[in-house]
């Protein structure tokens, strides 16, 4: 038996975009810089806008406070939404589930998203540690 999800077209990959600062940033600047991330989940849901909501309960369930090592009071903060994509297929090894159009393009800028694979692993390695 092989695993899997069967999708009847109620499937959305969805990204959740969350950003980490000091609590006193001044959020009048919007050119300070901070630590942004984001998050993709899957969101089982009967429509995009069905997804964006549940997402955004995701998203502001996130919304929290703490201390870093230096004794600044730092903040998880949701910005929003960042992307919904419907997954098309089955949920399965080797399934297609997100997809980016990038338009009408040159061959060569479409060469500059290729990473090689010792890129891709030492970027992961260093997220990971």
């Amino acid at each position: 038996m092989r695993d899997k999800i069967v999708n009847k077209k109620n499937w959305f990959l969805v990204e959740i975009i969350e950003r980490l600062e000091p609590v006193d940033s001044d959020s009048t600047n919007s050119l300070r810089r901070c630590t942004v991330y984001g998050n993709f989940h899957l969101i089982k849901a009967t429509a995009a806008d069905k997804a964006y909501d549940k997402a955004e309960k995701i998203g502001k369930k996130g919304n929290y406070h703490f201390k870093n090592a230096d004794k600044r009071n730092m903040k998880w903060e949701y910005v929003g939404i960042g992307d919904i994509v419907p997954i098309l297929e089955d949920i399965e090894d080797k399934a297609e589930i997100m997809w980016t159009d990038y338009g009408f393009i040159s061959a060569k800028r479409s060469d500059k998203f290729v990473k090689t694979k010792a890129d891709l692993v030492k970027r992961l390695k260093r997220k990971n540690k």
